[in-house]
């Protein structure tokens, strides 16, 4: 054999071997895209639970109703759509993925206002729902791993702002409002056994005497990425507190919902914020000292208006309380296909998609 002809043989045959243990190395991570998404509930509450009498209630709750028929779901829906498309996480964690029932005319409420009456039971909006609708319509392929139901209320709206009509306080129709948090997941990506539960510290306050409980609460599955195996968990702490209910919360996350082996990444809304004078950290500062890291492109999270239709300025988002934890400090951020979306597009109606950002997170998962 001459010379020249050996040398490339040789050659050829030592990059057939090396790549066997660089090929090794490469497979022993895998890319994986999850989302966290706040989808706003529709309507600031504070004019129905902040109200100082049940007249003033269903007056508060009259301006719910019309901001959340302004807010206009549906349509803010395609817009979440488009994110959730064009990001394709494997595991989108949803957080305020409401249901909206009324009742017209009203019989005060529903429980827990009094007995003999009914809840709401015919749907205004059902968030998962339209969602889903609009990313089939949009070709992509997701399933819904499954929700859980948080804060729950109705009440009496007043939404014509007239006493003279409806029936007490003016009330035209009761509104009830289910909190959910939900997982959806992308076809192709494996997801095990759906699990849920709600906090045992909640937020509790009254409205004219009737007692309300915040519930929140987190939600999992099992989930595999090629060869990459871990826990996906989505969560939404408390936002009405001082910070020591959101701080007992993410507690109980580490304790219950997290407790075990193995890899987990945590998204949610944790209204939580380390870096703001603001808000406080309690939750984040509770996460890390349990051994969790974040891994989100930075940037605030929060600060669209109630109405959704404020100008693209970013001075208004102020906090960062939209997160991704990872338990594996070898789980690392991949900038590239990271992202934080939902201040750049509006709807068609001048709407912005939701409060709050899209947190979108591409991670290099270890498989071994």
């Amino acid at each position: 054999m001459k010379l020249r002809t050996f040398v490339p043989v040789v050659v050829a045959m030592g990059a057939l071997a090396v790549p066997a243990g660089a090929s090794a190395a490469k497979d022993d991570k895998e890319k994986v895209t999850v989302m966290s998404r706040n989808l706003y509930l529709g309507a600031d509450l504070n004019p129905a639970v902040g109200a100082p009498s049940l007249e003033a209630a269903v007056d508060g709750a009259g301006v719910v109703y019309n901001q959340l028929v302004r807010t206009d779901y549906p349509q803010r829906a395609v817009a979440l759509a488009a994110e959730i498309k064009k990001a394709k996480p494997n595991l989108v964690g949803l957080q305020e993925a409401a249901i909206w029932h009324e009742q017209i005319p009203s019989d005060l409420g529903g429980p827990p206002i009094g007995p003999g009456t009914v809840a709401a039971s015919d749907v205004k909006y059902d968030f998962i729902q339209t969602l889903m609708a609009e990313l089939k319509a949009a070709g992509e392929k997701y399933k819904l791993a499954g929700s859980q139901p948080e804060f729950t209320g109705e009440l009496p709206a007043d939404v014509d702002g007239s006493d003279a009509t409806g029936s007490f306080a003016g009330a035209d129709l009761d509104i009830r409002l289910t909190m959910r948090d939900a997982i959806l997941v992308r076809k192709g990506t494996k997801a095990g056994k759906f699990k849920s539960a709600n906090y045992d510290n909640a937020f509790q306050t009254d409205i004219s005497g009737i007692p309300v409980t915040a519930d929140r609460g987190w939600t999992s599955v099992e989930a595999e990425v090629g060869d990459a195996k871990f826990r996906f968990v989505n969560t939404h702490l408390e936002s009405f507190d001082d910070g020591t209910i959101r701080e007992a919360q993410a507690k109980e996350l580490v304790k219950k919902a997290l407790k075990g082996k193995g890899r987990q990444i945590v998204v949610g809304d944790f209204n939580s914020d380390p870096t703001d004078p603001s808000n406080d950290g309690l939750a984040y500062d509770a996460m890390e000292k349990a051994g969790y890291e974040r891994r989100v492109v930075s940037g605030t999270t929060f600060g669209h208006t109630a109405d959704l239709d404020n100008p693209n300025d970013a001075g208004e988002f102020v906090l960062t309380i939209d997160h991704v934890f990872v338990n594996d400090p070898k789980i690392k951020l991949v900038k590239k296909g990271s992202a934080l979306v939902g201040d750049t597009v509006m709807t068609p109606g001048g709407l912005w998609p939701s409060d709050h950002l899209g947190v979108v997170s591409r991670l290099s998962v270890p498989t071994k």
